[in-house]
């Protein structure tokens, strides 16, 4: 083989690896696309912590509605009975009825801000 011709197969060549080279970065290219856009994952992940706030969202509605709301209405109603029987027997309240008054106020406060911020999250707890 002559220089000439050496020189060319050469120069041949090297266009060919440059030719694997660009595919090799357009391989590496495209992988780091695909794998950037693969999200499935991300999209199982979302859905699986969406349903555990729905489910803890619940819950807490529940607590609200069944535990805090009635316990405050029965507080709320057994003090107007006690008022009641104490008026009926011409009696004074004691500072324990105005203690009980003071409280309920406080845990009234304390529903409505509950409620609040349910309804920042655009939930309502009672409907």
């Amino acid at each position: 083989m002559n220089k000439k011709n050496f020189f060319s197969e050469v120069d041949r060549l090297r266009g060919a690896k440059t030719d694997l080279k660009s595919n090799k970065i357009m391989l590496a290219a495209t992988d780091n696309i695909r794998e950037s856009l693969d999200m499935s994952y991300l999209e199982d992940t979302i859905v699986e912590r969406i349903d555990e706030a729905q489910s803890k969202m619940i819950e807490a509605r529940d607590i609200f509605r069944f535990d805090m709301m009635s316990n405050l209405g029965t507080a709320e109603d057994e003090l107007e009975f006690l008022k009641e029987q104490l008026d009926n027997l011409g009696v004074d309240y004691p500072a324990v009825v105005t203690d009980f008054e003071s409280e309920i106020k406080s845990r009234e406060t304390a529903a409505e801000d509950v409620r609040r911020r349910f309804q920042d999250m655009g939930y309502d707890p009672i409907s």
